[in-house]
C-alpha cells in the first residue's frame, strides 16, 4: 500500500510537471506579443479610426480591416517613447552622438556627395555641415534606419495610454496616405520605434510635406536615395526658417548669484534679449551677439558641472526636427567638428 501511494504521488508529480511545461509553452507561443493578429482590429477605437479613414480619405474598409488584422503588438515601442535618449544627461548623449566615428564618417559622406551638398546649399540656403550632421545623428549616414515595421510602431503608439497617442494617431493617418501615394506596401516599410522613416528619419507627415525628389528620378525615395535625403533635409530646414550665415548657438558663462534668480523662479526656458543677459549674470563667450534676436538659455549637464549656451534662431529651427535641446546641440556640435576636420584634411 505504501509502495502504491508512493507511485501514485510520483505519477501525480510527473503529470503536474508535464502540465506546467505545456502551460509554459502555451504562454510563450500564444502570448499577445506573438499572436496579436486580431488584437487591434477588434478594438472599438481602431474600428472608429478605420471608419474615419474610409469616410475622410476614401480608403477601402475591407483592405484596412485586413491590414490591421496583421499588426503585431509591440509594447516595447511604448516603453521607448516614454524613455527616450533625450532624457539622458548631456555627457551621455554627447558621447553617443558626437563622437569620432560620426565625425570621420561625416567627412567621408560630405566628400562623397560634395556636388549634391553644394547644390542643396545653393537651392535651400542651408549649410552642408548641418545637413550631414543631421543624417549622422539620425541614422549614422544611412546605416541604421530602423528595425520596426512602421505600421506596428505607429499603431501601437496611436492606441496606447501614452499622452502622445493623438500625435501618433495623426501620423498613422499620414503613413497610410503616404503608402497609398508612393505605392508602398505598408506591411513592409521599416523605421524607428516611433515610426520615423528612411535615412533622415522623417515622420510620415514630414515625408509627405517636406520630402523632395532632388535626384530627379521621378520618385522621392528617402530609404535608398542619398540625393533625395540631402535635398529633403535641406528643404525641411529651409521651410522652417533657416537663416543663412547666422550663428546657431553661443557658449556662455554665469557670474555671481543673479543667474540663480532664473532657476528659482522657473524662468530658465523664457527667451531673453541680449540686453537682458548682464542683468542675470550671463556672459557670452563671444562678442558677436545679435541685439534684437531672442536668445534661449541652454543648460547642459556634464559629469561634474553644467555648461551654458545661448540658443539663437537657427537653434530653434533644428529643434523643429526634434524638440530636445540635447538633440539640437548634438547636431550643431557635430556639424562644427565635421567642418573643422574636413578643412584640416583638405588643407593638410
Amino acid at each position: 500500500m505504501l509502495r502504491f501511494l508512493g507511485s501514485h504521488a510520483f505519477c501525480t508529480r510527473i503529470v503536474t510537471s508535464i502540465s506546467s511545461i505545456l502551460l509554459g509553452f502555451a504562454l510563450v507561443f500564444l502570448s499577445p506579443a506573438v499572436y496579436a493578429d486580431m488584437h487591434f482590429v477588434e478594438r472599438k477605437d481602431v474600428q472608429e479610426f478605420i471608419k474615419t479613414m474610409v469616410k475622410k480619405n476614401r480608403f477601402n474598409k475591407e483592405q484596412l480591416v485586413e491590414l490591421f488584422s496583421k499588426v503585431k503588438l509591440r509594447p516595447i515601442v511604448v516603453t521607448h517613447v516614454k524613455k527616450p535618449l533625450e532624457k539622458k544627461p548631456w555627457y551621455t548623449y554627447q558621447m553617443l552622438f558626437v563622437n569620432e566615428w560620426r565625425i570621420q564618417h561625416g567627412v567621408q559622406f560630405w566628400n562623397k556627395y560634395e556636388t549634391v551638398l553644394r547644390k542643396a546649399e545653393a537651392v535651400y540656403k542651408v549649410p552642408a555641415s548641418i545637413i550631414v550632421a543631421t543624417i549622422g545623428i539620425e541614422t549614422k549616414y544611412g546605416q541604421r534606419t530602423g528595425d520596426y515595421r512602421v505600421i506596428d510602431s505607429l499603431t501601437n503608439l496611436a492606441f496606447s495610454d501614452s499622452s502622445r497617442a493623438p500625435f501618433f494617431r495623426r501620423e498613422l493617418e499620414q503613413f497610410l496616405l503616404l503608402a497609398r501615394e508612393q505605392k508602398l506596401d505598408p506591411l513592409k516599410v521599416m523605421g524607428s520605434y516611433a515610426g520615423a522613416i528612411g535615412q533622415p528619419q522623417f515622420m510620415p507627415s514630414s515625408y509627405r510635406h517636406y520630402a523632395v525628389n532632388f535626384s530627379g528620378s521621378g520618385k522621392t525615395d528617402l530609404m535608398n536615395d542619398e540625393v533625395d535625403v540631402i535635398g529633403s533635409i535641406a528643404n525641411y530646414y529651409s521651410k522652417h526658417g533657416w537663416k543663412l550665415n547666422e550663428p546657431v548657438a553661443i557658449q556662455a558663462a554665469t557670474i555671481g548669484d543673479r543667474y540663480n534668480y532664473l532657476s528659482r523662479n522657473n524662468k530658465i526656458k523664457e527667451p531673453l534679449l541680449a540686453a537682458d543677459l548682464a542683468k542675470y549674470g550671463i556672459v557670452p563667450k563671444t562678442k558677436i551677439v545679435p541685439e534684437n534676436q531672442k536668445l534661449k538659455i541652454i543648460e547642459l549637464q556634464n559629469r561634474y558641472s553644467k555648461e551654458y549656451w545661448l540658443g539663437l534662431h537657427n537653434f530653434g529651427v533644428i529643434k523643429r526636427y526634434n524638440s530636445s535641446d540635447l538633440y539640437a546641440m548634438a547636431v550643431y556640435q557635430l556639424s562644427i567638428y565635421i567642418s573643422d576636420l574636413r578643412e584640416r584634411l583638405n588643407n593638410g
